[in-house]
């Protein structure tokens, strides 16, 4: 299978993200899958024309694990480092390479990766993903309706 790991983003979680996000990467790799770890805030600009090459790409998009830090991320400095400087959420190529992905493994952690906004993206554009929806996830964010559907279940 062709696979999109997607970690790291812009939370504060980032690094967390990346570093789960890596070994993910790697276990589908030795499992025999064409897997690929991507950002989906910094992309893979240099992708070329041919996108399917980053499925095979040696280093499966590892290169963004390295020098993780023990300390927060520095989010101002991986806005800065995004080579068109855009604010968008999706940097370039993240959505042609999830639509070229069979699935994509969602690695992101925090706010970015779990209120079911880019769940919902993906259920829009027809993007397969791993994990629960967006309306699953957006409930779950929200601790004051989280609590009272489970006061409801008598959870």
């Amino acid at each position: 299978m062709r696979i999109i790991v997607l970690a790291g983003g812009l939370s504060t979680e980032r690094d967390v993200s990346l570093s789960s996000g890596a070994g993910i990467c790697r276990t589908l790799r030795e499992k025999g899958h064409d897997a690929f770890l991507l950002d989906p805030f910094l992309g893979l600009p240099d992708a070329g024309d041919n996108l399917e090459a980053a499925f095979t790409r040696p280093d499966a998009g590892l290169s963004l694990a390295s020098g993780i830090r023990s300390t927060e991320p520095d989010l101002e400095a991986v806005k800065a480092s995004r080579e068109d400087k855009s604010d968008c959420f999706f940097g370039a190529n993240v959505i042609e390479l999830c639509r070229l992905a069979d699935i994509v493994f969602m690695g992101l952690h925090g706010d970015v990766g779990e209120n079911g906004k880019l769940q919902a993206a993906f259920d829009v554009l027809g993007i397969r993903y791993t994990g629960s929806g967006s309306l699953g996830c957006a409930l779950s964010m929200d601790k004051e309706i989280t609590k009272v559907i489970f006061e409801a279940n008598h959870i």
